[in-house]
Parts: structure tokens; C-alpha cells; sequence
């Protein structure tokens, strides 16, 4: 998919009124948006400017500005795109019908020359893993390059009890994951310190990563969880840390814990979670403490949203790159 700007979805949008929108405008040029939009510069990213329509009786286009952009690249990304279609919308955003999108989220707007691949990822995933739940196991993605057996728990010798027969099934490289989304799986000092001794005896030799489940836990945990994690890489563990939306919702200092993340070379993966009961049928980009999408274009770590469905992966690329964010792959919640 060749994206050429982001639409933000308003009350009654349809695809096909979307195309008509867009076609509408065909031809405009800077000095017509600059007209229209009456302002020292170009408004902030995020914002929603009026294309005027070129076409009598068209109605205007809303344009969510992208970091960077000038009136002339505006009128270039919205004329690379006049002349799509409803079906092309469709395709590019995998979706037959605007219905169950929320207003005021992002689709992907294709220039109308290129063919589609509707069956496909918009670049073919570098990372594809998997949450396998100890309480329902589930088949491995047939291209899955990394496995999570997950099991709830931060404390690491009932998540080692619980996950042994999971671990040894596991396609890809084997993470035990530590920690989640209630008190069970709530970090703390003590916590960490005993995931740390059982890495220094060995505990976790069967495997080849730590998934940390950062979702409750107390407050000033940074340096201990640094800690942790320099502890893991020095037993040659990959280590990949998994939260709540765009930070974990059960920490009071969450702020602070995220910084920590995005700046620490020894996180090989972060995987915000785009999903609250793991049943969504489309991304979820609620944020929380403080913490926008915006910021994890500065993490050191390789990003790798979890989504519910392989099929969210396109919306979740596209909407990651609106932010400036690269993303090299996905977990999968629901296989």
C-alpha cells in the first residue's frame, strides 16, 4: 500500500463519501489551502485544516496535518490520491466497511494508481509472535518467529510452574513471560530481585527471552527493573517488555517507568498492547499516564504492537508511522 496522507474519521464518514471527498478536491493547489486556512503557517500535527473542493458542488476535505508538512506538500499528498475509490479505501485499510470504526481514528488513504494487495501486510513483518496462554493453548501462527508463554504471574517460580509444558511447545524463540494485567502479576522490588536470582541460577536456561508483563507494580521501580533487564542480557536472554496501551495503567509513576524503557539498550523488544479485553476487533489507542504514541519514536527498543488479530497489523503500522514510529513486527494476542 503506497499511503499518501491519513484521514480522520468523522460521525456518518462512509468510504465511498471519502473517496468522493477527496476527488472533489482534485487540482488544489498550496495557494488555495493556504486560502482556506487562514494562519501564520501550517497548524500543528494532528490538526484538521479544510481542503477546498475544486469541483462545484463537492464538499471540502478534512486533512489531519503530518509532522513536516507545507501547504505545497499538502495539495501533492491529496492530489497523488484524487481519483480513489471506495474498494481502493477499503483494501488499504483491510476493512470492508467503515463500521465499527471509532470517530476520530486514522485510515490510510492510497495514491488511486496503485493496485492493492488486500492479502497482505503493507511490508511483510520482521517479527511475527504469539501469546500462548497457559490456560488455553493455542496453534503457533504458521510464520511465527517468536513464542510467549504467558501464564499471569510476576513471581517467577509459579510462572515457571505453570508455563513448563507451554515453554517446551513454543515456535520461534521461547520467552516465559513474567508479570500481568492484576495483583498476580504486579512487580515490585522483592519481585525483581527474585526473577534476578532465578536468572543467576539458571532457571530460565529452557528459554531463550523474558517477556515482561508490565502492567501493575509499584512506584520508582526504574532502576530496579534496568537492573533486571542488564541481568537478563548478561545470561543471554532476550528481553522483551509488554504494557498496558502506551504505558502500564497500574503504576503511579508510569511516566517515569516508560522513559526508562525507551532509553534502555537492553530492551530488544517493547510491545504496547492496542487492546484492553484481548476480544477487540480493531485497535485500541487509548493512552494513558501521560504517555502519547508520539513518544515511543524515541525508544531504543524495536517496537512490536500486541493486537488481537494478525489482520490489525496494516492499521497499526500505518497509524505508528503517523507518529513518526517504526514498528518491526507484532504479537498476537488471539491466533
Amino acid at each position: 500500500m503506497d499511503t499518501t496522507f491519513f484521514y480522520t474519521i468523522l460521525s456518518g464518514d462512509t468510504f465511498a463519501g471519502i473517496a468522493t471527498q477527496i476527488n472533489g478536491c482534485k487540482g488544489v493547489t498550496a495557494a488555495d489551502i493556504k486560502a482556506a486556512n487562514p494562519r501564520p503557517g501550517v497548524a500543528l500535527a494532528g490538526s484538521i485544516i479544510a481542503i477546498p473542493a475544486k469541483t462545484v458542488g463537492a464538499s471540502p476535505l478534512n486533512y489531519t496535518v503530518q509532522p513536516g508538512d507545507t501547504f505545497d506538500d499538502i495539495a501533492t499528498h491529496v492530489n497523488a490520491s484524487a481519483g480513489v475509490t471506495a474498494s481502493q479505501i477499503s483494501a488499504a485499510n483491510k476493512r470492508d466497511s467503515i463500521n465499527g470504526l471509532e470517530t476520530g481514528e486514522l485510515i490510510a488513504i492510497p495514491r488511486h494508481t496503485q493496485k492493492l494487495d488486500t492479502t497482505s501486510s503493507t511490508t511483510p513483518a520482521e517479527n511475527i509472535g504469539y501469546w500462548d496462554k497457559t490456560w488455553h493453548r493455542v496453534a503457533a501462527p504458521a510464520n511465527a518467529t517468536m513464542g510467549l508463554a504467558f501464564s499471569g504471574y510476576s513471581d517467577p517460580s509459579k510462572a515457571l510452574a505453570q508455563s513448563a509444558t507451554v515453554i517446551a511447545n513454543l515456535a520461534g524463540v521461547k520467552y516465559i513471560t513474567l508479570g500481568g494485567g492484576n495483583q498476580d502479576g504486579s512487580f515490585s522490588v522483592p519481585i525483581l530481585d527474585s526473577i534476578n536470582s532465578a536468572i543467576r541460577h539458571g532457571a530460565f536456561s529452557h528459554c531463550q527471552g523474558i517477556a515482561y508483563d508490565v502492567e501493575e507494580g509499584s512506584s520508582g521501580l526504574s532502576a530496579a527493573f534496568r537492573n533486571s533487564f542488564s541481568i537478563a542480557k548478561a545470561a543471554s536472554l532476550s528481553v522483551l517488555v509488554t504494557v498496558s496501551h502506551s504505558t502500564p495503567f497500574g503504576v503511579a509513576d508510569a511516566k517515569t517507568l516508560m522513559a526508562s524503557f525507551f532509553s534502555d539498550a537492553n530492551i530488544d523488544f517493547l510491545s504496547p498492547q492496542l487492546y484492553t479485553s484481548g476480544s477487540e476487533t480493531s485497535n485500541d489507542w487509548a493512552t494513558s499516564g501521560g504517555v502519547t504514541w508520539d513518544a515511543y519514536k524515541d525508544a531504543k527498543a524495536a517496537i512490536v504492537p500486541s493486537i488481537t488479530h494478525a489482520n490489525l497489523y496494516d492499521n497499526a503500522q500505518a497509524t505508528f508511522a503517523h507518529h513518526q514510529v517504526k514498528t518491526a513486527g507484532y504479537i498476537v494476542w488471539d491466533c
